[in-house]
């Protein structure tokens, strides 16, 4: 978990206060407990004064056009392109992963 919060911040859901002045995300299994100033093991919620906050919404790291073949809706008007876009964050911690170095930011 890191300590650095820049940016806005909007509110989160699915958390609660814990009794020793800790947030706890209830989104994934991990659910990481943070102290103000924390961001959670995904990097896309942090604890900010009190209460749980998404630091991503609004920002997306990617966009790209894509063939809708590639997506998973088989014989989905074929030969149409479909725009793809989506945020940094993830809770997996694989060895082997580059997305990691997008979410780190």
């Amino acid at each position: 978990m890191t300590t650095t919060l820049e940016g806005s911040h909007f509110p989160g859901r699915h958390w609660h206060r814990l009794d020793d002045g800790r947030v706890q995300c209830d989104v994934c299994p991990r659910e990481c407990r943070l102290h103000d100033g924390q961001r959670g093991l995904c990097f896309v919620r942090a604890a900010w004064d009190g209460a749980m906050v998404l630091t991503t919404y609004g920002r997306s790291s990617g966009f790209c056009i894509d063939p809708i073949e590639k997506k998973p809706l088989n014989h989905f008007l074929p030969g149409t392109p479909v725009l793809s876009f989506g945020t940094a964050g993830c809770n997996l911690t694989c060895k082997f992963c580059q997305k990691i170095l997008a979410d780190d930011y």
